[in-house]
């Protein structure tokens, strides 16, 4: 699994668990399974209300 599946489908959890949304642009990056920087990640990170993203790219179980 590439790194950037591992990092949507925890953000997936993340929103699911959490009961949120995300921006509309970061949506849309979503959507489209976008390459992106460290600079949104650390914002989606953010609107997540995660402090260390690094556990945005763990293997989920």
């Amino acid at each position: 699994m590439d790194i950037l599946t591992i990092f949507w489908e925890n953000v997936d959890w993340h929103l699911e668990y959490k009961g949120l949304y995300l921006s509309e642009a970061h949506q849309i990056a979503k959507e489209k399974q976008a390459n992106i920087s460290l600079d949104v990640v650390a914002k989606i990170a953010a609107e997540l209300g995660i402090d260390d993203y690094a556990i945005l790219f763990e293997e989920l179980d």
